[in-house]
């Protein structure tokens, strides 16, 4: 079969499990299953929404033998109603089947979760005596909410406690109202209800940090207790009691229904999962000891990974500042998705006017490729290209920059891995897309070469400046490290350039340096490249074609400044002291640069002691 999902915030903990349990099943019977939605919505700006949801309409739906729904993970500024309005109001498509979340007309696999919270309320509501329990619900506009809600009510009846509202909080399923929740369940005298209920563990575990930080302790001065499991409940100090549903049933029992919808049989229109409780250290009413040298050698793990994680992430967005076309830019996002070990084939479409294009693409585990192939609308992608087997998971996800939409990306996932969606795609696609914009607003202001020329050329004597040294050189070395030909450095530095400044003025100062600068040009073969560092300082790269190239390359240099001196009728001359290294591999770069510069230095100093001038 092939089938259609439509999945949101994929780096959650269950859209994650989701994903996985989908592409285990797709392995395991054969099927193909292309997945559309997005990795988080990371503003509150509307007009982010706005493009992430652009990928919800792509999908050429009567393609597809099935559809699977989960749009409880796209409820985000209404995605999810618009998404689900359209499948509503749509002909003759394929079965859809809603998952964890009920929706009218399709058939819908859903967790009783009525019966959970009821389960795990009567847990916890046993443990304790009197009214005195808080409860926390999800978002009021969700169903799953109010069910949740109505189970912990029903727990509360049948133990003969009562219900009251100035105990109920009003959540949003998510970490960021953790002080507010702080703030209204600490009463007056400082003391906590005798147990708080939340309607999903993020807000159970958000509000437990809260209240460690303020210096109450969990069970001690409160039981608190989640739903849904998620991998950090587990591993939590204290950790969390919850309640597992789970995704494997879940994606499980929708694929199964499907393959009997096709087949003809009768399926029911809903399908009630149920939940398990897991009881842990945050409704025990005896604290066990946890082992707290195991627990910060965790922590220290974690807080190096952050830090690894940040370190790169500031790494990514630096290659994209230095991408200055679409072409480029498309090269590093395809770089970085290839890096990631996570996908065997990816393409990068843009949306045309009449038509789509796959503009640039990794296939096959081979080299990323820039080459522009037109295919219609009606397509995902050209002829040849996708689903390189019967079994496989592929993700689209939307590039845009807010609600300016520039096409979309197709992550084909290699058949074994295992690791999924994380932050380091979001940030990819983010960048990718502010990228995207920045250099289409420069297309619009400027000729893109201008831009190009302002950000990589210096501006007084048209040579590379230190960013385009950095691009340029950084082209010579492969991804080991190693260089592709045999290079040299040449530091040059123009002599007595603040004798010319402060005797002629910085007029003919700039004068000299755009002269030296013209010497060194013409000394240089058509693939070799001369930078202005900054001021006085030049740096030339050489390719070692001959043994004797730096020598002829130095010789040439004194040559055209001594043409130049000839022609010249100034009141001065000009001079440049020169120092050279070879570079073996990436890694030496700077140390032979800082060779090169003493080599040059002790010129300088020798040709300063003949003027009988002090060394400095």
């Amino acid at each position: 079969m092939k089938i259609c999902a439509f999945i949101g915030d994929m780096y959650r903990d269950y859209s994650v499990a989701i994903i996985q349990e989908l592409k285990a099943k797709a392995k395991e019977r054969h099927h193909n299953i292309d997945i559309f939605g997005n990795c988080s919505v990371p503003t509150m700006n509307p007009l982010h929404v706005e493009g992430l949801k652009s990928i919800l309409s792509i999908p050429p739906l009567h393609d597809y033998d099935g559809i699977i729904l989960c749009s409880d993970t796209l409820n985000h500024f209404g995605m999810n109603k618009e998404l689900i309005e359209n499948l509503s109001t749509a002909n003759d498509l394929p079965p859809i089947i809603s998952i964890r979340s009920d929706e009218a007309g399709f058939y819908n696999i859903v967790p009783d979760n009525r019966q959970i919270m009821h389960d795990i309320a009567a847990h916890i509501i046993s443990k304790v005596e009197g009214d005195d329990i808080g409860f926390v619900t999800g978002r009021d506009d969700l169903l799953d909410s109010a069910e949740r809600r109505a189970g912990f009510e029903d727990a509360m009846k049948e133990a003969g406690r009562k219900v009251s509202e100035k105990l109920i909080f009003h959540g949003n399923y998510w970490i960021d109202q953790a002080p507010q929740q702080a703030d209204f369940f600490i009463k007056p005298d400082g003391t906590l209800p005798k147990a708080i209920i939340c309607s999903n563990d993020y807000m159970a575990l958000a509000l437990m940090d809260e209240l460690i930080l303020r210096g109450y302790s969990i069970p001690r001065d409160t039981l608190i207790s989640g739903i849904d499991n998620l991998e950090s409940s587990a591993v939590h100090i204290p950790s969390l009691t919850t309640s597992d549903i789970s995704e494997q049933t879940l994606a499980d029992t929708a694929i199964e229904s499907l393959e009997k919808i096709v087949r003809g049989d009768n399926v029911d229109f809903y399908i009630n999962v149920p939940g398990r409780l897991i009881e842990r250290e945050s409704t025990e009413l005896e604290e066990k000891k946890n082992d707290i040298q195991e627990s910060f050698r965790q922590l220290e793990i974690i807080k190096k990974m952050n830090l690894d994680r940040s370190r790169e992430f500031v790494l990514i967005s630096m290659d994209y500042e230095d991408a200055l076309s679409i072409d480029k830019c498309v090269n590093v996002t395809l770089e970085h998705l290839k890096s990631l070990e996570l996908f065997n084939s990816c393409y990068i479409c843009r949306h045309r006017e009449n038509d789509r294009e796959l503009y640039g693409y990794f296939k096959d585990g081979g080299k990323p490729e820039i080459n522009c192939i037109a295919f219609p609308n009606d397509r995902l992608l050209p002829d040849g290209f996708g689903h390189s087997t019967d079994s496989t998971l592929t993700i689209y996800l939307p590039i845009h920059y807010r609600n300016e939409v520039y096409g979309y990306c197709v992550c084909e996932f290699a058949p074994d891995v295992e690791e999924f969606i994380d932050e380091k795609i979001e940030l990819i696609m983010v960048v990718f897309g502010q990228s995207l914009n920045r250099i289409l607003l420069y297309d619009k202001l400027f000729q893109v070469e201008d831009i190009m020329d302002l950000y990589v050329k210096d501006a007084l004597t048209g040579l590379y400046n230190r960013r385009g040294f950095d691009n340029k050189i950084s082209e010579l070395f492969d991804k080991s490290g190693k260089n592709k030909y045999g290079i040299a450095v040449a530091s040059i530095d123009m002599d007595g350039l603040k004798y010319i400044n402060d005797t002629f003025g910085h007029s003919a100062g700039d004068e000299a340096i755009k002269g030296v600068a013209d010497c060194i040009t013409a000394a240089i073969n058509p693939n070799e490249f001369v930078a202005r560092m900054g001021g006085d300082e030049f740096e030339a790269v050489l390719i070692i074609d001959n043994p004797g190239r730096v020598g002829q390359f130095i010789r040439s240099v004194r040559s055209e400044i001594k043409k130049a001196n000839n022609v010249r009728t100034t009141e001065y001359k000009l001079s440049a002291s020169i120092g050279t290294c070879e570079v073996s591999e990436w890694g030496m770069l700077m140390e032979c640069m800082n060779k090169a510069d003493k080599a040059m230095y002790l010129e300088k100093k020798t040709k300063k002691a003949g003027r009988g001038e002090a060394p400095r």
